[in-house]
């Protein structure tokens, strides 16, 4: 979705031609006025970035930025000035929260240069003030608690030792489930009642919950779980038990400490997900297109995340590789399967899309394209740090075309020196080759696709993985059929 901005200029013509070009990267409110533009911000605002011209009448450009840093510490202002104006800009930089100023005229890309420019500061400041705020949350919690713990000392140093554990434990938690599992024993231990912990999912719609305790009656105590954008959950208490109806000033401090603490958890997850997907989303479009200028078929990315999901299962249900292959481990594979071929992008088509047999040397050209990938998705880890996601993807995209006896590429590693990821990929998608079809080739039959990734076992793949993939053969069947791509003729689906 474009970012959404706002453009003072009081000329008209300027006005609407500089919108209008703006308007095909980002999304462009104008206005012909400083009074206007507040009342834009009121209605329509706040917006990310403004973009101001300086010489406006009434307010002008220097004013208004001002202004709207007053209400909206996050917006990031640029300021348009004439070469005259350049002394009085440069000044309003230090004295008036200008991000950058530009003199007119200003060709489009430096504007644009600018405005993605202040788009990235503004996330900067967005950032800072959800840490700030976090870390105040935290510590306004942690100051409320200790407090407490202070008037009562000699009888709370259990329940100390119990929050602290528990701010341990739910600082490590992978996964959202996890997080309110803590949060619900952790209650139910500090106030010695039923607790139920319930939190609504922001990405899906759906509730993660989880109770600890006796079952619990009609009388119950609900304790909010609210970040800065509102509240998020809730932690039920049972009021009807053997203590009795009533929640002691110990005791409530106690809930609004674990409650916090849930709370800034849960929100953190739900940031790390959307970074996360907002990252997945970025690369797998390079990965498809990847696939696009290639004949691989249309469903084969889907095929492949299945196969490797079923695969990597099998192996964890047989006992095989357990401190590896966890719930996350499985779904990073699923997920960075889509990456094996992602280096056919530095392939030239005249080779990638040859119809006849290439060369040894246009073959040589061909098989880099695992060594492109691994030093693109490395190149993207040095960059931003590494994640378990491209990790993954990196050692599958220079990986998957190594075998278990050494005779692959582009190193001719063997065995175990290949990463696990590459060695199931590598099988996987060998097996969904053979099985569809190419303008090449007609599909192999399941049956013999299986018998003959079952004959190397040990030489091209490794051993225990072919195995388990076999005993499998009837799931992955039904994988296939479930996801075959349409029937072609000469190219255009039929049906």
């Amino acid at each position: 979705m474009a970012h959404k901005i706002l453009f003072v200029e009081d000329s008209d013509e300027v006005r609407a031609g500089v919108a209008r070009m703006l308007a095909r990267r980002f999304d462009v409110r104008a206005a012909r006025s400083a009074e206007e533009a507040v009342l834009a911000f009121d209605r329509e605002g706040p917006f990310p970035v403004v973009l101001s011209d300086y010489g406006l009448p009434g307010m002008d450009g220097i004013e208004l930025l001002r202004e709207v840093h007053r209400h909206a510490p996050e917006t990031v202002g640029v300021l348009l000035t004439g070469v005259a104006d350049l002394d009085l800009a440069v000044s309003a930089v230090h004295e008036s929260g200008v991000f950058r100023f530009l003199t007119k005229p200003c060709g489009f890309e430096s504007m644009v240069q600018a405005i993605d420019e202040a788009l990235g500061h503004h996330q900067e400041l967005v950032e800072a003030g959800d840490a700030a705020e976090e870390a105040s949350f935290e510590l306004d919690s942690l100051v409320s608690f200790h407090e407490s713990l202070e008037e009562r000392m000699a009888t709370q140093n259990h329940a100390l030792a119990r929050l602290h554990s528990f701010s341990v434990d739910v600082c490590s938690a992978n996964s959202l489930q996890e997080v309110v599992d803590l949060a619900a024993r952790a209650a139910s231990s500090a106030l010695s009642r039923a607790v139920h912990v319930q939190v609504w999912d922001d990405g899906d719609g759906a509730t993660v919950e989880a109770s600890a305790g006796s079952e619990m009656t009609a009388k119950l105590h609900m304790h909010p779980l609210t970040t800065r954008e509102g509240q998020i959950g809730e932690i039920i208490v049972d009021l009807g038990g053997p203590r009795g109806t009533k929640l002691t000033e110990v005791d409530l401090a106690l809930l609004s400490s674990i409650a916090s603490s849930t709370a800034v958890t849960a929100h953190h997850e739900f940031r790390r997900r959307e970074r996360d997907r907002a990252q997945h989303a970025t690369i797998l479009a390079l990965a498809r297109l990847a696939e696009q200028r290639d004949n691989e078929t249309g469903k084969h990315l889907q095929r492949l995340a299945a196969y490797c999901r079923v695969t990597a299962n099998a192996l964890r249900e047989d006992g095989k590789h357990a401190a590896v292959l966890t719930k996350s481990w499985i779904r990073d594979l699923e997920l960075s399967s889509a990456l094996h071929d992602i280096g056919k992008v530095g392939i030239p088509d005249s080779i990638l899309l040859k119809p006849a047999k290439l060369t040894p040397g246009e073959w040589e050209i061909m098989k880099s394209h695992a060594s492109i990938g691994e030093a693109t998705l490395e190149s993207v880890i040095a960059e931003f740090g590494p994640t378990r996601f491209l990790v993954m993807g990196r050692d599958i995209a220079g990986g998957h075309h190594e075998k278990w006896d050494g005779s692959g590429y582009p190193r001719g590693s063997r065995g175990e020196r290949i990463p696990l990821a590459a060695r199931i990929l590598a099988l996987v998608d060998v097996y969904d080759a053979l099985t569809s079809e190419r303008p090449y080739k007609k599909a192999w039959p399941h049956a013999e696709a299986i018998a003959w990734i079952r004959e190397r076992g040990g030489s091209h793949f490794d051993p225990e993985l072919a195995a388990c993939f076999v005993s499998r053969e009837a799931e992955i069947d039904r994988i296939r059929a479930r996801l075959a791509d349409e029937p072609t003729t000469q190219g255009v689906p039929v049906g």
